[in-house]
């Protein structure tokens, strides 16, 4: 059954097909949560408001778009207000599950945690307006047609501001990180 549909049937009562949305859609919202929070269980409790604040708003829902932007739309700004709300002293972790490689030693697997870790950092770092585009379009591999429509602003002001957060994170990123030299963040289609 399509997006469209299960939302008709679940506006004129029956709930429990929404069991199909959160399924289908909940490894990238808890992926988009994660990368805000950069912790478990915080990434869970926003991904599990996120389908709340989605079922409650359904009849908000216009179908001039797919259901899977107005989605992500409410996701990311969801992840944006919890961002701007959270305590400045809160801690943000790297989780070692994503960079462990069963065949990498110690050494390697701290130069990855190392990389990622700063990465994250320099990602924080930028402007809101570069930062949630980088991880819609690295992060959650969407693109940049998708990202506008998301956002509510043109393909072009997305590539632009991806163009400029690129720039930013050249001028940011350590020299260790790039072994002393530093070409360019890769597109996507690299």
């Amino acid at each position: 059954m399509q997006d469209e549909e299960l939302i008709q049937s679940i506006l004129q009562g029956y709930g429990e097909e929404y069991a199909v949305i959160v399924e289908r859609y909940q490894t990238q919202l808890y992926r988009t949560a994660y990368y805000y929070t950069q912790n478990v269980e915080d990434a869970r409790d926003l991904t599990q408001e996120i389908f709340i604040k989605a079922y409650n708003n359904l009849e908000k829902f216009k179908h001039g778009s797919a259901f899977s932007t107005w989605l992500y739309r409410l996701a990311v700004n969801h992840c944006i207000d919890w961002k701007r709300k959270k305590k400045p002293d809160y801690e943000e972790s790297i989780s070692l599950d994503k960079l462990a490689n069963k065949q990498a030693g110690p050494e390697e697997l701290l130069l990855h945690q190392e990389m990622a870790s700063e990465i994250h950092k320099l990602v924080r770092s930028l402007p809101e307006r570069y930062r949630t585009i980088f991880i819609l379009y690295y992060f959650e591999g969407l693109n940049p047609q998708q990202i506008a429509e998301i956002l509510s602003i043109s393909k072009r002001t997305v590539e632009t501001r991806l163009y400029r957060g690129r720039k930013i994170m050249k001028n940011k990123i350590p020299m260790k990180l790039s072994g002393g030299v530093f070409n360019d963040l890769p597109s996507k289609s690299e």
